[in-house]
């Protein structure tokens, strides 16, 4: 399999966001949206799910959404792509020649995938659903849209696809980790743009771990005087933080005249429940966070319609 793929199914596609172990707002998703479980997955007559990542830690039933996310695409009757904290995990239980892991096994990551590596305690899950998270995609596209975990850009993607990766196996990670371009590459793909921040801007993140970057708003051409303008992902109250002093510069944004494109990632606010613009859409409504698990329900639209959006609750 290719880590780019090209979406070749007759059905229209639902995007799903970031699930993180909430199996149960996963099944009233599903049902609100149409679906019927047999033999333990959902089928729709009419539409074909892509789930966009972030299967793994935090949430309580990460088992079950491993095997409901891992059934259905072995199936073929869904497509799953790759969210960061599953290339979190791989990169935290893989090593390079020296013995060092490609994610510190930190305290702080530790306890990141700590639920995670307790689901998978059992040795023989742990290296079937490893292999497995091995091969996923990270990236999806058609003649009508594109998906991806955190961002699409299409310089990330070119690299990628010369590259000639196929999955992030030992060799892989070797090689996306001795190459510059193919690691920015990667991390852009899978966890979005990040800039460095000045000392007054330092902030503690949902997790209470310190950034010394931010998420940058990629999907829109950035302009604005306040931290939440450029900024995604922040606490609440440093949205209408002044930063009219800074000199954002950042020319990668994408353009309204592309295709649209649908992602996750960013815990975008529940009462931000809507479109990222005409042609974005971010599928993440903070579900790990006491917020939504949503989707977004595409025809081939090139004007994207927040109607299409559905949420769980």
């Amino acid at each position: 399999m290719k880590l780019i793929i090209d979406y070749n199914q007759k059905k229209h596609p639902d995007f799903i966001g970031d699930i993180h172990g909430h199996f149960d707002a996963l099944e009233m998703l599903f049902k609100k949206m149409g679906y019927e479980k047999k033999n333990g997955i959902y089928t729709h007559p009419e539409r074909f799910p892509v789930f966009i990542g972030d299967y793994v830690d935090r949430g309580p039933k990460i088992m079950e959404t491993l095997n409901l996310v891992r059934s259905m695409q072995e199936d073929g009757t869904a497509i799953a792509l790759m969210g960061n904290h599953e290339y979190n995990f791989i990169c935290y239980h893989h090593e390079d020649e020296n013995g060092k892991a490609f994610r510190e096994n930190s305290e702080k990551n530790t306890d990141q995938l700590l639920k995670t590596k307790i689901a998978l305690n059992n040795i023989d899950e742990f290296n079937s659903y490893m292999k497995w998270m091995i091969s996923l995609p990270i990236a999806i596209e058609s003649d009508k849209f594109r998906a991806v975990h955190a961002q699409w850009n299409s310089n990330a993607i070119e690299k990628i696809k010369t590259a000639g990766l196929t999955n992030f196996d030992l060799n892989n990670l070797n090689l996306i980790h001795s190459n510059d371009d193919l690691f920015i590459a990667t991390d852009t793909i899978l966890k979005g743009f990040e800039l460095d921040l000045p000392e007054s801007l330092y902030y503690n993140d949902h997790e209470g771990n310190k950034r010394t970057e931010s998420r940058v708003k990629w999907w829109k051409k950035l302009s604005g005087d306040k931290f939440g303008d450029i900024f995604a992902s922040l606490p609440d109250e440093l949205y209408d933080k002044d930063i009219s002093n800074l000199n954002i510069l950042y020319k990668d944004s994408y353009k309204v005249s592309e295709k649209p494109v649908f992602f996750g990632h960013y815990w975008l606010n529940p009462s931000e429940f809507g479109l990222t613009s005409e042609n974005s859409c971010c599928v993440d409504f903070s579900i790990a966070k006491e917020g939504i698990l949503g989707a977004y329900r595409f025809s081939g639209e090139q004007k994207l319609n927040a109607n299409n959006l559905f949420r769980h609750d």
